[in-house]
Formats: structure tokens, sequence, C-alpha cells
């Protein structure tokens, strides 16, 4: 599960990480963060490929194919078989309609979760929280996305601005991607096939990922409560929030911890 492949990426350690590529330590052993790490010039040497050529053999080695098996590919789907009866037809469509009807009602039943609530809720609450205060947060020296805000003179960088900094770009990460997360585990779980894993499966990694993402967020508001006391009130409602999320997801996830991701939980084996 650990062990990367021919290629020497991790297979799906991509589908239950925390996305912030520039700071994995896997993420030159991830497809997708090598894609990352070259888009921004992160990695030490990384650099985009500087032809559509160069690209197009970039993308190969990330797909982990060679360009003779593409061109299988390719002359495979160009051989078109005997087109379907309208019998056949009605009856492929039908099926697809039949379908779409089951994928809306789950979408609906997953929306009206109380998870997915809550994490909306909580997404809306960060941003509320944040846009009345943006402007006076950086004119304070308090960088709040990593790539950006830059032009912060060097004098209002101090200890805490940047301890400061850190906690709300923790903070301003997760908000979006915890209910995102809540939603693809809520979905899964239902969605899920009678012979899936009781605990090695795509809801339990996706829970466990939300988990942590949650810890992390309340972490980053108990810095800002600490540096900024005169907020503890305003935050009070998102740490309250998170924490009812949080309980919620041992309620409807008990066997999220146990999910072994791979690469990062190495040390629990697998």
């Amino acid at each position: 599960m650990h062990s990367p492949d021919a290629m020497g990426f991790i297979p799906f350690i991509h589908n239950y990480c925390d996305r912030r590529c520039e700071r994995c330590r896997f993420v030159r052993q991830c497809r997708v963060g090598a894609v990352d790490v070259d888009d921004v010039g992160e990695a030490e040497g990384g650099t985009f490929p500087d032809t559509p050529e160069d690209l197009h053999q970039h993308l190969l080695k990330l797909m982990g194919i060679t360009q003779e098996e593409l061109d299988a590919l390719e002359t495979e789907q160009r051989l078109v078989p005997n087109p379907p009866s309208p019998e056949d037809q009605a009856r492929a469509q039908a099926r697809r309609d039949a379908w779409e009807q089951r994928r809306k009602a789950l979408e609906r039943r997953v929306h009206a979760h109380p998870l997915c609530r809550m994490g909306e809720t909580y997404l809306d609450l960060v941003d509320a929280w944040i846009e009345k205060r943006e402007e006076a947060l950086k004119a304070r020296g308090v960088q709040l996305h990593a790539r950006t805000d830059m032009d912060i003179p060097a004098e209002l960088r101090t200890p805490d601005m940047l301890v400061l900094g850190e906690a709300l770009q923790e903070v301003l990460w997760f908000h979006t991607l915890i209910p995102a997360k809540l939603h693809r585990a809520l979905m899964g779980r239902s969605d899920g096939e009678q012979d899936d894993d009781p605990v090695q499966n795509d809801w339990n990694g996706t829970a466990k990922v939300c988990v942590d993402a949650v810890d992390r967020s309340l972490t980053g508001w108990n810095t800002v409560v600490e540096l900024l006391p005169e907020e503890a009130d305003d935050a009070l409602p998102m740490q309250e929030l998170l924490r009812r999320i949080r309980q919620e997801l041992n309620t409807e996830f008990p066997d999220a911890d146990r999910f072994i991701r791979p690469g990062f939980d190495a040390h629990l084996g697998g």
C-alpha cells in the first residue's frame, strides 16, 4: 500500500491528503502533487515543460503510460462497433434516467444531513468573519494567503503576526475543504457497495481527512483567540460548530481512525 509504483508514485495517496502540496513530504511521490509543484515552481529544480511536446511527455509520465500504449488506446476507441438497435438505445436511456433519479435523490438526502449543513454553515461563518477583518489584518502585518500578500512591510512581520498568519492560513485553507470532504464521505457511504471493506473504504478515508482538518482548524482558532483576545466572542460560534462536527464525525464514522491512508499512515501497517 505504501510502496511507490514503477514510476515512483504512491498509488491513491492524493485521495486522502489535505492538498497542501507545497508542504507535503510525499509531494514527489504523488501524481497530483508532482504536477502542482511544477506548476508553481515550489520544488527544487521543478520547471514546467517549455514546449507542447515536453508537456505531452510530462503528462505521459504522470499517467504512467508510454506513447505506444496511448496510440493503441486511441486506435481502440476509433473502432466503432455495430450501432445498437432503437430498442437497445431506449433501454440504455431508461437505465441512465433511472440512475440519474437515484443520484438526485441521494444528493438531496446527503445535502439535508446535519453534517453537510454544519459544514456549509461553518464555511459561511468563516467567510463572513474574514471579510470584515481582512484589510485590518493585512494592515497589521498578517499574511493570510501563502502565495499572495507578499507586499507586507518587513517591520510588520513580527513573530506574533507570523504565527497569527500561519494559524489563519490553516483556518482559511480548511474552511472550504471541510464541507467538501463531509459531502464526499456521506455520499460514498450512502452509495457504497455491499462488498466494500467495512474499514478500508473511501468514506472512512475521507472522514479521517475531515477529522484532521477539523482538529487543525480548532488549533488555528485557539491561536487566533490567544493572539487576538478581542476576537474570542466572535470566534466562539465557529469553534463550537467545529466541535459539533467533530462529535458527529465520531458518531457517523466510528471506524475512520482505523483507516490506513497510503503513505501517511505507514506507521500503522498496511
